[in-house]
């Protein structure tokens, strides 16, 4: 029986959290899906993990590759062999509702649209922080149509639409592959040039994702190359639209503009990390705001070491599935306007 929804999952060497990750997904109330595990050379156990999960549940289906070529090849190779009529973007360290695929599914027929997002709730170290989300008090009360120029966001202390973990109709999104010369931005690109050849996307009120923050996440940190290649990509992507409004052309320079922010930044902290104080000096003289940064980076490290004796709701996240209800209607009840 052909699958409803494909369930893209990139991997690399996330064997800690594999099986977690795996089992939210398996025990979806949807039953008809396939979940499409694309391995990018792992060096650890997450194969042998897999093919144990896979031994159990035929539904999983593993896309091993022999070279690390980065997790855009390895969706993209998902992508490629998903057959189900939805698509649906899920890490490999992370964790969703048991309901997470039924709920965005009845929202796409509601609000006859071409993809819904829901918002991610943060947690690291086995606890989640009740309200640590990525939109924050900017989530939404009701669905909310995100049009291109709200999607390209320049303000960059506004939530980073491109982290969200879409469900897309498969139809929609053709033969539109994430870009494989990037590091970081890649899900922006992509979700960006859906909405340029006319996809339609909502934001859901509501949050039936938990996403892992560790060290190990590439977006923990930025190298300044990566940003480099962020602001390439997306002089690119306006090149490739020459029919662009003049309001999204100003949107676009707007966050091109904004982009300036975190090279600077980054290439500070290098230059900090890699001891050359002289470059550093040179930086901050430049530009003198990069030192109110500085400050505020370590202000924030020191909130989240007082965060870790605040209230924590424990997590579980070897068996998700066995979540009650209540263990997840903080993160699912819609925030009152």
């Amino acid at each position: 029986m052909q699958p409803v929804v494909s369930v893209v999952m990139a991997n690399y060497n996330a064997a800690d959290y594999l099986a977690a990750a795996l089992t939210s997904v398996l025990a979806q109330s949807v039953s008809r899906i396939e979940v499409l595990l694309a391995d990018d050379a792992s060096t650890d156990a997450s194969v042998a993990i897999a093919q144990q999960v896979a031994a159990t549940d035929a539904r999983l289906k593993i896309i091993a590759a022999d070279v690390n070529k980065g997790p855009a090849a390895a969706r993209n190779r998902a992508l490629d062999a998903a057959t189900g009529d939805w698509i649906a973007i899920v890490d490999s360290d992370d964790i969703i509702h048991p309901q997470r695929l039924e709920l965005m599914l009845d929202a796409t027929k509601t609000l006859q649209t071409d993809a819904v997002a829901d918002d991610l709730t943060y947690f690291a170290d086995n606890v989640v922080q009740p309200g640590d989300t990525l939109l924050g008090d900017t989530r939404p009360s009701k669905p909310k149509l995100i049009t291109t120029r709200c999607f390209l966001g320049a303000d960059q202390n506004a939530p980073q639409l491109g982290y969200l973990k879409p469900l897309m109709r498969r139809n929609a999104l053709r033969d539109m592959r994430y870009r494989e010369d990037i590091r970081i931005g890649e899900d922006h690109d992509l979700y960006m040039r859906f909405l340029m050849n006319g996809g339609r996307m909502h934001l859901l009120p509501q949050s039936y994702y938990l996403y892992r923050k560790h060290v190990h996440s590439l977006s923990h940190r930025s190298h300044p190359d990566d940003v480099r290649a962020m602001i390439a990509v997306h002089d690119d992507l306006l090149d490739s639209y020459p029919d662009a409004s003049d309001d999204l052309r100003a949107d676009f320079a707007a966050r091109r503009t904004a982009l300036q922010e975190p090279l600077a930044f980054e290439t500070l902290a290098d230059h900090i990390k890699n001891r050359q104080f002289g470059s550093a000096l040179r930086d901050i003289a430049r530009k003198p705001a990069l030192l109110i940064q500085l400050c505020t980076v370590a202000t924030n490290r020191i909130k989240r070491q007082f965060k870790r004796h605040a209230p924590q709701h424990a997590i579980v996240p070897d068996d998700p599935s066995q979540w009650t209800s209540q263990d997840w209607a903080a993160l699912c009840e819609p925030r009152s306007p």
